[in-house]
């Protein structure tokens, strides 16, 4: 099996390469009526269909037996394959609108309800982060841990729900107290940087609500092979949307504020 993990690590690498050079390559080129509204503040361009087209293409050359899950086209393929790749081909679309380099490609593999392989690109930074189940988690080819810092030098960092505006007074509790229990708080804009930052010991935890598989399957994996811990907002390891995640010591603290509020 490790042979096969070891397989999937290197397409989910190459994948998210691709994705990249796609959104390198038309960095603020972007003009006003390339952009899409998908719902109220949710934006695509054609960079983001573009980036998922080449990623799929690429992908199912390989596995033609698999299915693929995209952020702007759903599922494609076999859908009776125990095999999903689950992509967001820009992560962080309005940063990129608007010239801010942290955006990202994420690129992970399910078997039945496992995350078993999994790549994230930060294109403007060349950081190329991949994991694989019980392999470890990896920057450029340098083995990477979660940190281990004390509660009081901790950063940590979040996104707002600006899908879900409903939730933003529990939230801003949350966001409160945190303020106060770390040393501080940052919300770059990018959930699968956020998961790469945190599994690299840049960040020390990381919470954020109401997001999409595709933001998180790689870097949950990240997370877990750094050593890190991440679960839901009730403490179970799923993939609802709800995350938090960090080093043992954060992750505790971090999860009583997040069930005081946030459950």
């Amino acid at each position: 099996m490790k042979n096969l993990i070891d397989e999937f690590v290197q397409v989910s690498k190459e994948a998210s390469l691709i994705g990249g050079a796609i959104l390198k390559e038309n960095f603020k080129k972007i003009k006003n009526n390339d952009i899409e509204l998908k719902s109220e503040k949710d934006f695509v361009t054609y960079v983001d269909k573009l980036s998922e087209e080449r990623i799929r293409d690429f992908i199912l050359s390989k596995f033609r037996d698999h299915s693929f899950l995209g952020e702007e086209d759903g599922i494609i393929g076999n859908k009776d394959s125990e095999y999903m790749w689950i992509v967001d081909p820009l992560d962080g679309t309005k940063n990129y609108i608007n010239g801010f380099e942290v955006f990202a490609v994420s690129v992970a593999l399910k078997k039945k309800d496992d995350i078993i392989a999994g790549a994230i690109y930060l294109p403007m930074f060349d950081k190329l982060y991949w994991a694989g189940k019980g392999l470890g988690a990896y920057l450029n080819g340098k083995r990477i841990y979660v940190s281990n810092r004390a509660i009081d030098r901790a950063i940590i960092s979040t996104g707002f729900p600006f899908r879900n505006i409903e939730e933003l007074d529990k939230y801003l509790k949350a966001f409160k107290e945190a303020m106060i229990t770390f040393s501080a708080v940052r919300r770059p804009g990018a959930a699968a940087v956020d998961l790469a930052l945190t599994a690299e010991g840049v960040f020390d935890g990381f919470f954020e609500m109401k997001l999409s598989v595709w933001d998180i399957s790689a870097g949950v994996l990240l997370i877990k092979e750094a050593g890190g811990i991440f679960s839901n907002f009730e403490g179970k390891e799923e993939l609802d949307g709800n995350v938090v995640a960090g080093g043992k010591n954060i992750y505790d603290a971090l999860i009583k504020i997040v069930k005081k509020h946030l459950v």
